[in-house]
């Protein structure tokens, strides 16, 4: 179980899903989500910008009696504790990833990468494809598509010494609460499932200076040469592989998908989830499950 700090509350990820553990690895202390049984296959989760852990407790919940589910926090985002000065490149994300496998005595496991999250899994497939014994990429930075426009603008705000950029971009605080909640409905079709309460969980670890420095760096550190150069190791990987997209991504076109099926042997077909926006974990859960359990029956 997690402790707080007078900068980090404690919290219980809602609907009954573990509390986070905290383990520490290489420069961070990194928070984490362990459900399932340990002897079953490992399944390790990994978020985008601007959620954490908390955005596959749907999948978890469903996946927890027949694999291990992990979901860490990635550096510079959610509850991982660690300095905003780190470096939080997919590349040491992807070495921090492993090395916590190392901990945990995980040989292999399926990775699911979400958004900025699908980058760190590139980075193992491409690197070390012996440690990953699955991958399914979800709605993923890939290729030259990153950053988008808004984090574009961001990241040259980001740019200017001694300014809380993320508190300057949103207006802090008099705007801040409706801009993200505008943002984050913009990521789904089905606004109701864009509670408040899911908002406030996700902007939480930005309600401090040091959890916006954080976030700014990893906005900072994102580029789209971590990708691309990822592209001859996927084109390699022969092991079990699926790419799930919202068919209405307003961020990342569906032909973003299609070309990592090209380029995945194994991936036989985009797995275009209808009426569904960027946050697939969020609204359509089940077709997260679906691939999941496809590429661990493989």
């Amino acid at each position: 179980m997690s402790v707080g700090t007078e900068e980090q509350p404690p919290v219980a990820l809602a609907h009954g899903v573990p509390l986070k553990q905290h383990h520490r690895v290489g420069p961070a202390e990194l928070a984490y989500v362990d459900a399932g049984p340990r002897d079953a296959p490992a399944v390790v989760l990994l978020h985008g910008f601007p959620t954490h852990g908390h955005l596959w407790r749907h999948v978890v919940h469903a996946l927890e009696s027949s694999a291990r589910l992990l979901a860490p926090d990635l550096m510079g985002l959610g509850d991982t504790r660690v300095s905003p000065y780190e470096d939080f490149t997919a590349p040491m994300q992807a070495e921090l990833l492993l090395d916590w496998f190392d901990d945990l005595g995980l040989d292999r496991a399926v990775l699911v990468g979400h958004e900025q999250g699908g980058a760190v899994a590139q980075q193992v497939v491409a690197n070390h494809p012996e440690r990953v014994s699955g991958v399914v990429l979800v709605d993923t930075v890939a290729y030259g598509n990153w950053p988008i426009p808004f984090a574009a603008q961001v990241m040259r705000l980001a740019r200017t010494p001694g300014l809380d950029v993320l508190a300057y971009a949103l207006d802090l605080p008099r705007r801040f609460a409706n801009n993200a909640r505008l943002g984050f409905r913009r990521a789904v079709c089905n606004n109701s499932v864009m509670t408040q309460d899911i908002i406030d969980e996700y902007l939480r670890p930005l309600s401090t200076v040091e959890g916006r420095e954080r976030a700014r760096r990893f906005l900072l550190a994102g580029d789209s040469r971590y990708t691309l150069e990822c592209v001859p190791g996927l084109r390699a990987y022969d092991g079990p592989a699926a790419v799930v997209w919202g068919a209405d991504d307003a961020f990342f076109s569906p032909s973003w998908g299609q070309r990592l099926v090209d380029d995945l042997p194994s991936a036989a077909r985009l797995q275009l989830v209808p009426f569904c926006g960027h946050l697939v974990p969020e609204e359509r859960p089940d077709a997260v499950v679906a691939a999941i359990t496809g590429v661990l029956g493989a």
